[in-house]
Order: structure tokens, then sequence, then C-alpha cells
């Protein structure tokens, strides 16, 4: 059909030409509120509100065909063009049998591996840690930075973002988001030099709010080919010329690059069962559309940005296990959580979410944007590796015995959640000098992880 998957990507920018014109408010209601509330019923995709990681296979699979076929009925709509980027099945299933099973991350030592897992899977789960764009001051970019990279359970890194550049404003598509990427370069890679981490793979860049900043520091003395390098489809189900000029450049240099989506709760694509739908399609599609190895959702609640919600839960358990089921995709989390790093509800809302996502099937898990992501500061390594070591003790965990363990931990945070405990900035949890975590929040990891021990979860 094609004769390499470059061949491939230019017949995916022939579809921002050459699709239907449509509106952006037809688009939304026609192709995706309309559509996704017909497959709800056509494939009976429903489940016990109790249940938070399902273990039904057959409602597993019946999702897969949900969002196979809003993947082929809806498509992508280029918002530069208002064309409606639609694939046949057969370009479907080659952007899907096409994916790689294991992708490799990193220099030298610090090199490692994302690859393709199951539900109950007993195999090694990847370990993506960091402050996934959280903004922080310029002084404090080096120490958040160094508190993470120093975790050893942390495989990859996700970069904070800058509140400045320079001390001057950073705009987006202007000189100064080439500067403040610049600047996220040099940073990054003397955080990765202290904490003795100097390949590892970094998440790039978290200060390039268009494609200009990625494509100026993907260069010499850049961000490397080992990196991991980003895209994001926008919610729902929409593209930008931005976006596939950075999936064009990432195909035709050979990177491993990670493709986000985020389905929004109650909005176009409905509730609970809309959003397993839409999370299972946006994937197969930024595949589709981008050409992304490693493909990440986290779907967002209306009001608290996070997608630890006890309602959120099953619907992206259930599209893990749909994707890792039915595909080669390399799948993960995105851990969203309301509370943030100096509470004990930041880590109940990571434990939940990570032990369900490991269980489902992710090759992957991806956190923690902390404090719903907004909150400058509010940021810390520990943290991220509390996510790592939960999501090592989740290794072949069965997901009814999971379910166990996730309906405990809603029950400690859930009602906590309106109360938005944003917890506290990094210069009052860690000690600026030493870099590691102050007594009363050490403490309160160290308590959480007793508790998490005593359900039976192998942790050291």
């Amino acid at each position: 059909m094609f004769s390499d998957f470059y061949d491939y990507m230019l017949s995916v920018l022939d579809k921002t030409e050459k699709g239907p014109i449509v509106e952006i408010d037809e688009f939304d209601k026609q192709f995706i509120y309309l559509v996704i509330k017909d497959l709800i019923g056509k494939y009976d995709i429903s489940w016990d509100p109790e249940v938070y990681v399902p273990a039904d296979d057959h409602l597993a699979d019946r999702l897969f065909q949900a969002g196979m076929e809003l993947a082929g009925k809806t498509g992508v709509l280029c918002l530069d063009s208002s064309r409606r980027m639609i694939w046949s099945r057969d370009e479907v299933e080659y952007a899907l049998t096409s994916t790689p099973s294991i992708v490799f991350l990193g220099e030298k030592k610090d090199q490692c591996a994302i690859s393709k897992r199951s539900p109950e899977d007993d195999s090694p789960i990847t370990v993506a840690g960091g402050a996934i764009g959280i903004p922080v001051p310029e002084e404090l970019f080096l120490p958040v930075m160094v508190s993470i990279i120093q975790e050893p359970v942390i495989d990859i890194v996700d970069n904070a973002s800058l509140l400045t550049t320079h001390k001057r404003p950073i705009r987006a598509e202007s000189p100064w988001e080439v500067v403040a990427c610049w600047q996220e370069v040099d940073l990054s890679f003397e955080a990765a030099r202290i904490a003795g981490r100097p390949g590892i793979a970094i998440g790039c860049a978290e200060n390039s709010p268009s494609e200009i900043g990625e494509l100026a520091t993907f260069n010499r003395g850049g961000f490397r080919e080992t990196d991991w390098h980003h895209v994001g489809m926008i919610s729902e189900l929409k593209t930008s010329y931005s976006d596939l000029i950075k999936a064009v450049q990432y195909t035709r240099t050979g990177v491993v690059s990670q493709g986000f989506y985020n389905p929004i709760l109650g909005g176009y694509a409905g509730g609970k069962e809309g959003i397993a739908i839409a999370s299972v399609a946006g994937l197969i599609l930024m595949r589709a559309c981008y050409g992304v190895q490693t493909l990440n959702t986290g779907p967002s609640h209306p009001s608290l940005a996070c997608n630890t919600h006890p309602l959120m839960l099953a619907a992206q358990n259930l599209a893990f296990q749909a994707l890792s089921r039915n595909t080669n995709l390399l799948v993960s989390n995105m851990v969203r959580p309301v509370a943030g790093p100096g509470t004990k509800e930041i880590l109940y809302e990571i434990a939940a979410h990570t032990i369900g996502a490991v269980a489902s099937g992710i090759s992957y898990t991806y956190g923690v944007h902390s404090a719903m992501g907004n909150h400058p500061s509010h940021t810390s390594g520990l943290e991220s590796r509390f996510m790592g070591e939960i999501a090592h003790a989740s290794i072949g965990l069965s997901r009814r015995v999971a379910n166990d363990y996730v309906r405990g931990l809603v029950d400690e945070y859930a009602d906590t959640l309106e109360m938005k405990l944003i917890g506290k900035p990094f210069p009052e949890i860690y000690d600026l000098k030493t870099l590691q975590p102050k007594r009363d929040w050490f403490q309160m990891y160290e308590e959480v992880k007793e508790e998490a021990i005593g359900w039976g979860l192998p942790l050291d």
C-alpha cells in the first residue's frame, strides 16, 4: 500500500487538503456527540459503577470495536483547513500493524525500553516521571528536575516548564519561545549531569506551545534523537498544521515520539462510557495521524482538571485493556491528581490510578501532573518516585485484586477532591541544599507506603 511510513505520512497530509469541508460545530455535534451516543448502545458499553478495574474481556473487545468504528466514521478535523481527515479501514490497519512493539530511549547506561504489555502481564513496566509542564521560576527548574532524575526508579524524565526566560515573558510563536526552549535544553542537560544520569531520555520541549521551539531545539547541541519528542491531539479529535509539522519531522528523522489525547468528561464525548470510546479512537487516530510510537491518554474532568475522579477510572482502564488486548500500541496513563505534593491525598490518587492502569496492560506509566498541573512549583521528585514504586509493585496483579486496592484508595480521597488540596510548593517540601524531601513530606510518603505494604503490595 505504501513504500514506507514516510510515504504513508504524505498521504496523511493529503487528507488535510482533500477531505470534506466541515464547520467545527457540525463536526462536534454530528461526528462526535451523535456517533458516540449511537456506539454506546450498539456495542453495549456499560459497567458496574462500583467497579474501577473491570475484568470483562468481552466488554474490552467491544470497546475496541466501538473505538475503531468511531475512528473510521469520524476521522480527525484539521482546524487550519476545516477538512475532515478520513482513513479507510485498510489505512488504519496499516498504521496499527506497522507500530513497533518495543522502542528504546536514552543513551548508554541510561538507555531504557518501552515494551508491549497486556492486562495482568508480569513483564516489566517503564516509568516516565517528571513535572510534565508544571510551571516553575527559572531558579527552581534545576533543583526540581534534579530531584526527579536522581530517583533510580525513573527511566525517562519529562520536564517542568519555565515561567520566564532570562527574566523575560515567554510568548508563543515568537523568538522568546525559541529562547525559552534553548534554556530548557541547557538546564535539562545540566540537571541530568548533576544527577549522574547524562544519557537519560528527556521529554521535550515543554516550553514549546507551537512547533517553533521544538523544531529549533531539535538541532545541533539541542535535544537528541534519543530523547522523547511530543505532539498532542486537540479535544475532541482535532489537529492543526502545527501538530502535523512536528509529526512529519519526527517521522522523517526517525525519533521516538509520544502522542497525547485527553477527551473531556461531560463534553461532546459525553459521560464515562463516551470518554472510554473516545480514548480508544483517539489513540488509534493519533497513531494514524501522527505516526507516534508511544501513546498517552489522560481524560480531563470539566471542573477539577484531573483524571483520578472515581467516575473516570474504569473508563480509562477499559480503554487500556481494549488497546493492549487488540493492538501492539505502546499505551500509557497520565497520572493527573487534584491534590498536590505535601499531602497524603496525592499519594492515594497516584496509587489508585497507577495500580488500575498497570493491571490493565499499559506499557509505561507517566506522571505526576501534580495539583492539576497549574499551580507554579507544586511538584517534586517524591511523588514520581512513589508512582514508579507502585507501578513496579503492581506488575502481575489480577484485575480483580487491583480493583479491590483501587476501591479502598478511592475511599481515602474521593471526598477531598472538591477541596482541591494543592499542597505546598517545592521550596516548602524539599531542602534546596541537599535536594531531599523535608521531614513532614517524607513521613507522609513513608506512612502511605506502609499502608500499601499492609494491603499486600510488594514494596521495598
